[in-house]
């Protein structure tokens, strides 16, 4: 095999052939005017709307948490007043307001252990009442 070395090529070689009668992409004149621009403008206006009103999962994610965190704050005051001889009614509510409307996390882990947190507060709040004489034990059976 014989190598030999690149060879340069220089002048009206080196240019590749164009056709003739073929002009290629050309912007029309009235695209660089001030009527050009208008639409271009209402379009990233309305994108950077739409993706606004889109939840990124980092902020799913972030409310998820959140709510968790709150639900076991929850349940350790309700623990705190049981352990303190309170029969635990007060927090109840709390707990259930915060067990209502849970945001679903995006990433997997953090939804399982958000939803065990949420079953166990449905939990806790069935307990109190069936304690409390708010369900009959028959119905909670």
């Amino acid at each position: 095999m014989i190598i030999r070395p690149a060879q340069t090529v220089t002048g009206a070689a080196a240019r590749p052939a164009q056709r003739k009668g073929a002009a290629g992409f050309q912007v029309p004149e009235e695209a660089h005017g001030a009527a050009g621009a208008a639409p271009v403008a209402m379009m990233s206006l309305e994108s950077m709307l739409s993706l606004q009103e889109v939840d990124p999962p980092a902020e799913r994610d972030r409310r998820a948490k959140r709510q968790g965190q709150a639900l076991l704050d929850a349940l350790a005051r309700l623990q705190a007043s049981l352990l303190g001889g309170s029969e635990g009614t007060h927090g109840l509510e709390d707990l259930a307001n915060l067990a209502r409307d849970v945001p679903v996390a995006a990433d997997p882990g953090l939804r399982g252990a958000v939803a065990a947190i949420v079953l166990r507060a449905h939990v806790e709040i069935a307990r109190r009442q069936v304690a409390n004489g708010l369900i009959p034990t028959s119905a909670a059976e």
